[in-house]
């Protein structure tokens, strides 16, 4: 099953690049993103749990740019094409601790609580309760501004899907910023 039409968006890119840089490194997204050639997903895979909820080891993916300062490097939140890596977090890794290197959203609320972007709080009492099974060890942080999915496609969410399963993750949460 093909995700999106990566060859597609490959051949659009280059030119709406070069002619919206200007706006880009102007941080004018609003016009930035009127021509971008926007990947549309046809099908999207579905796999049902085999499993009840109750019984599976749960993993986050959010889109808010943490990391864990000192130990991983911070999102390139000033490069005009966004980051299309990926950063590991700990589970054991305090919410308050990790920054935020994502430019492209009001921090505020997130600054008071990293439950908005990173809910572990919250995944930790739905395991107390057992509606979830586990948490998982290890949680994922990319920067929801990315100009290049195709990179993400083929980079960064192989390799985190890979990570998850050999770690025994049955979901995996994804927390949109």
């Amino acid at each position: 099953m093909q995700i999106m039409d990566i060859e597609a968006f490959r051949a659009r890119y280059p030119a709406w690049l070069e002619a919206t840089r200007p706006l880009l490194e102007a941080k004018n997204w609003k016009d930035s993103f009127k021509t971008y050639p926007f990947v549309v997903n046809e099908d999207c895979p579905w796999t049902p749990l085999a499993r009840p909820l109750a019984q599976c080891r749960v993993a986050m993916l959010t889109t808010a740019g943490l990391y864990v300062p000192g130990d991983q490097p911070p999102f390139r939140a000033e490069d005009c094409e966004g980051d299309w890596t990926f950063r590991e977090l700990p589970v054991d890794a305090a919410p308050e601790r990790l920054a935020i290197a994502h430019d492209h959203f009001d921090h505020t609320r997130a600054e008071e609580d990293r439950n908005c972007v990173y809910p572990l709080d919250r995944l930790r009492e739905l395991a107390d309760e057992g509606f979830i099974g586990a948490l998982a060890a290890t949680h994922y942080a990319i920067s929801g501004y990315c100009t290049r999915p195709d990179r993400v496609v083929e980079h960064s969410a192989p390799q985190i899907a890979a990570h998850a399963l050999q770690t025994g993750v049955d979901v995996l949460l994804h927390i949109p910023v």
